[in-house]
């Protein structure tokens, strides 16, 4: 339910990948904690975030966009390649969710 609250809520678009972001490091952290990152559960938060994303169409993929854009742009200079390197991979797996990628 967290997932689908932060894709709907309209005023919440500005953190909403950052939200996303943090709610996937979350869940990932307790399933392989929790569960020994049992394939029933990973399969589990897969379809959840899957179904949370694609709650408003296009939306999520646009402000993920221009997340990765802001990011790139605005430099970041204290970020050594390494930690944006990680940013882009979490950023992907996020995408890997959306249906509507036409950018």
């Amino acid at each position: 339910k967290t997932g689908i609250a932060i894709v709907s809520d309209a005023e919440r678009d500005k953190t909403m990948i950052d939200d996303l972001l943090a709610l996937k490091e979350k869940a990932d952290h307790l399933v392989k904690e929790a569960f020994g990152g049992d394939s029933a559960f990973v399969g589990a938060i897969r379809e959840a975030f899957e179904t949370a994303v694609n709650k408003r169409q296009n939306k999520p993929a646009e402000l993920l966009a221009k997340f990765v854009d802001s990011q790139l742009r605005s430099g970041n200079k204290e970020w050594t390649d390494e930690e944006m390197e990680k940013l882009l991979d979490r950023v992907l797996i996020l995408f890997r969710f959306i249906h509507g990628k036409l950018l």
